[in-house]
């Protein structure tokens, strides 16, 4: 009997608890490197390792030997129903000798990163096989909900991508592509149409192309979901209330990035104002990470419960109401980030450090001098591995017909790494 596995993406959260059985208990375990590299520790069987050339070929030859001395374990990434080795397999052997154990494909991620259903979208593959006809696929994608695409070699993508443009149907449609889907380097650029996607912001091994037609990708939709595809949220999208303060979005996305990667991580912050960065943080940790916030204004709370319920993320916010550095969350953070300290600078710099897992980042932002002054010398005393940035920035307003040009304060961003 041969039992093929999908172990999803390749990280460990993504398999399933009947996947991670099967592989602990095979007997022998046939896969590509990356993927026994992936979960081959999690098994006491004998590793047989794919090569990457012509391994379909190759993994008929061995699952013929193999199944003459006992059961056969195959894992694959993805899911086995999604363009994998299953269809060799089971072509050879039948469904009587093959059992399917499911995995999360990395359709089924890039559907929900961009708040869509995949129910009736159609499919194609240039994952080592050779490019389908055009028009098929322009038909696929004018009579679905959208058209899915696998791409093979990461150096070959521009060259497809220009392929796929030379029909104008497939040109104008919504693109989002998709790096790494489900991995820590997973990275999603989208743009109005397929001619204008950026093809060098990829994460690295994997892409998916998802298109739609007539700018279907970017219709209105609530706007949680709608920024989930985006960089920051607008800050007229915020409630606000006088008198509580709240980061810019232009500070927010220096902020982001700075702290990244995120994803899954557990995060510290002090003062959350009306919630603005609450929400940020809690978007970028996804959903098995973890944002505990400290706020000492009874409205800058109320505030931000309503925003991060509005964003749809509150599920992995823990607030504490209470004034840092006297009042502390418990347990320890990846990364922090401290957006409200009153006078006390130094004391809750220190209390922030403490509880910092080596390797994580803290990180402040000033918008006067001596605030930055006190926070530089604090963290400088505190590790050598110190940073500062100034920003300033501008954004447009429409003025009769042009744009004119409206100054925010500059910001400091000023870290240390553990």
């Amino acid at each position: 009997m041969i039992t093929i596995v999908g172990i999803g993406p390749g990280d460990r959260e993504y398999m399933t608890e009947q996947a991670a059985s099967a592989v602990r208990n095979a007997r022998v375990l046939l896969g590509g490197g990356r993927v026994l590299r992936a979960i081959g520790s999690d098994s006491g069987a004998r590793l047989v390792e794919l090569p990457a050339d012509g391994m379909a070929d190759t993994l008929v030859a061995l699952l013929e030997d193999e199944t003459r001395l006992g059961e056969v374990t195959l894992a694959v990434s993805g899911d086995p129903g999604f363009y994998s080795l299953a269809r060799r397999v089971m072509a050879r052997f039948g469904r009587d000798w093959v059992t399917l154990i499911p995995g999360v494909s990395c359709m089924q991620i890039m559907a929900a990163r961009l708040c869509k259903s995949w129910a009736g979208v159609s499919s194609a593959t240039l994952h080592g096989r050779a490019r389908p006809d055009i028009g098929s696929l322009a038909s696929k994608l004018l009579s679905s909900p959208a058209l899915v695409l696998l791409f093979g070699e990461p150096g070959k993508i521009a060259d497809d991508i220009g392929w796929l443009c030379s029909d104008e149907r497939i040109k104008s449609a919504g693109a989002a592509l998709g790096w790494d889907l489900g991995l820590p380097g997973e990275r999603i650029t989208e743009a109005a149409t397929l001619g204008e996607i950026d093809t060098e912001a990829r994460g690295g091994r994997l892409a998916l192309l998802w298109l739609e037609k007539n700018g279907a990708l970017a219709a209105d939709v609530s706007p949680a979901a709608s920024f989930a595809r985006r960089g920051v949220i607008p800050d007229e999208w915020f409630e606000r209330e006088e008198g509580v303060p709240m980061t810019k979005s232009f500070a927010r996305a220096v902020a982001i990035s700075l702290l990244s990667p995120l994803r899954g991580a557990r995060i510290l912050e002090i003062g959350s104002g009306t919630g603005a960065m609450t929400v940020e943080l809690a978007r970028a940790v996804g959903e098995h990470g973890r944002v505990s916030d400290v706020e000492s204004s009874r409205a800058a709370l109320e505030l931000t419960r309503r925003n991060i319920s509005r964003a749809g993320v509150a599920a992995r916010v823990d607030i504490t109401e209470g004034r840092a550095p006297e009042v502390m969350p418990e347990g320890r953070y990846d990364a922090a980030f401290v957006g409200g300290h009153g006078e006390r600078v130094e004391d809750v710099l220190s209390a922030v450090w403490k509880r910092l897992e080596p390797g994580g980042r803290m990180l402040l932002t000033s918008i006067t001098p001596q605030t930055t002054s006190r926070a530089l010398k604090c963290i400088g005393d505190t590790t050598p591995a110190a940073g500062i940035w100034r920003a300033h920035s501008s954004y447009g307003r429409g003025a009769g017909g042009d744009w004119m040009m409206l100054g925010n304060n500059p910001v400091d961003f000023i870290w240390g790494d553990k």
